[in-house]
C-alpha cells in the first residue's frame, strides 16, 4: 500500500481502550490493528477510514431508510452502532457489539450488508466493501487526514501536455492515471497534484504542513505554466 504522507495520526493503545469503554464492547481486532498503526485518513479515494462515533447514527434509528427484514441488525439497534469509516458517497460504515463483522448501511440501498470477515486484514474488508459499493477494485493507496489544498484553473488548451511538463520536472512516487484524472503523488509534499481530463481545466494540489516548502516549487511550477 503506498501512504501518500509521513503525517500518520495512530492511536494508542490507551485510546483505543478508553474508547472501547466508553462504547462498553471491543473493537474488531482487524480495525484495531489498523488505526494503531496509521489512524484516520482515505483508502482508495473512496472509504474514509475514521475513529470511532457513537452518536452519528442516533438521528436514524427512527427513520425508515432501511429494510430490517433478514437484516443484521433491529431498528432499535440501530442507535447503538458506532460508525468507523464512510464512504465518499454517504455510505457508513459501522459496527455493533451483537454482531460480528461490519455493517454497511448503503446511501442508495434499503438493504443492509454485513462483511462478517472479522479475522482478516481490515484492508481485504475495506476493499470488498468498495467493490460491492463501486464495481471495481480500489487503487491500492491512503491519504492520512490533516492535508491542506489549493484548487487552481489551467488555462491551456491541452492538459495532457502540462501533465507530461509536470512528470518530467518532478519525480512521481505514485500515479492514478484514467480517463477522467491524472493524479501525480509527492511523497515530499505530503499529497497529490490532481489533473482533471474532463472539461473545465480544474488542478488541484493536496499537500502537508512538513511539506510547504516543496508546496511552493509546485505551485510556482504551475502559475508559470498556465495555472492560476
Amino acid at each position: 500500500m503506498y501512504i501518500s504522507s509521513t503525517q500518520l495520526k495512530p492511536l494508542g493503545g490507551q485510546e483505543l481502550a478508553a474508547l472501547e469503554q466508553q462504547g462498553q464492547f471491543r473493537f474488531p481486532q482487524p480495525y484495531r490493528d489498523f488505526m494503531k498503526i496509521y489512524g484516520s485518513g482515505t483508502y482508495g479515494g473512496a472509504i474514509c477510514i475514521n475513529c470511532p462515533d457513537f452518536t452519528l447514527l442516533k438521528q436514524y434509528a427512527e427513520e425508515d431508510f432501511w429494510e430490517y427484514d433478514n437484516s443484521p441488525i433491529r431498528q432499535e439497534q440501530m442507535k447503538e452502532c458506532v460508525v468507523i469509516g464512510n464512504s465518499i458517497d454517504g455510505d457508513y460504515i459501522t459496527i455493533h457489539s451483537a454482531v460480528r463483522g461490519y455493517i454497511l448501511l448503503p446511501r442508495g440501498s434499503e438493504q443492509i450488508e454485513l462483511f462478517p470477515n472479522e479475522t482478516e486484514d481490515f484492508l481485504c474488508t475495506v476493499n470488498k466493501i468498495g467493490a460491492f459499493l463501486y464495481g471495481e477494485e480500489l487503487d491500492d493507496y491512503f491519504e492520512p487526514v490533516g492535508y491542506q489544498y489549493l484548487f487552481l484553473h489551467y488555462s491551456g488548451k491541452n492538459m495532457r501536455e502540462l501533465i507530461t511538463r509536470f512528470m518530467a520536472a518532478f519525480q512521481k512516487d505514485y500515479l492514478i492515471e484514467n480517463g477522467y484524472v491524472c493524479e501525480v503523488f509527492l511523497l515530499r509534499m505530503g499529497g497529490n497534484v490532481r489533473f482533471s481530463l474532463s472539461k473545465g481545466g480544474e488542478v488541484a494540489v493536496f499537500y502537508c504542513v512538513y511539506g510547504l516548502g516543496f508546496f511552493e516549487e509546485v505551485k510556482k511550477f504551475l502559475c508559470e505554466n498556465g495555472c492560476v
